[in-house]
């Protein structure tokens, strides 16, 4: 382990989730909305990967929850089920326009919101240095620890 002290790791930790608080404050939603909004991302993300196992997964939900999640977007119109053509038991997933749309708004508000702050906040300088920052946490976001797993 490195000599960074665990106050330091805590207090980046807790930077990190002020920022993803703020983000989905930003996208305004309520926490039910959040979740919807979550699975919605999930099956943009997983393209023609998206089922609901695979949602579970990567969001780290319960079937139970996954399921009733999906039963109110298909109700809401936001998604469509598809049998696989292959595997008749595979239920694939994808977005109607609508969930599209919604998913986009959702992110462009969150975007507009994150560059406003980064103008008003940050020099030209600062803002080359989160940008490039980016690309470690993605990294460390990709990170699993076959011992946890």
């Amino acid at each position: 382990m490195r000599a960074d002290s665990s106050a330091e790791i805590s207090r980046l930790r807790g930077q990190l989730t002020q920022v993803a608080r703020r983000l989905r404050q930003e996208a305004r939603n309520d926490p039910q909305s959040w979740t919807r909004m979550l699975v919605l991302s999930a099956i943009d993300r997983l393209g023609v990967g998206a089922t609901p196992s695979a949602i579970g997964r990567a969001e780290d939900m319960r079937s139970p929850q996954v399921a009733a999640v999906l039963r109110d977007l298909e109700n809401s119109g936001l998604v469509l089920r598809a049998t696989d053509a292959t595997d008749r038991r595979v239920t694939r997933l994808v977005l109607t326009g609508a969930g599209q749309m919604l998913l986009d708004e959702s992110r462009r508000r969150r975007d507009m919101w994150l560059s406003r702050a980064m103008d008003a906040r940050l020099s030209d300088d600062e803002r080359e240095v989160v940008m490039r920052a980016g690309l470690l946490l993605e990294r460390l976001a990709d990170f699993r620890d076959d011992a946890l797993c």
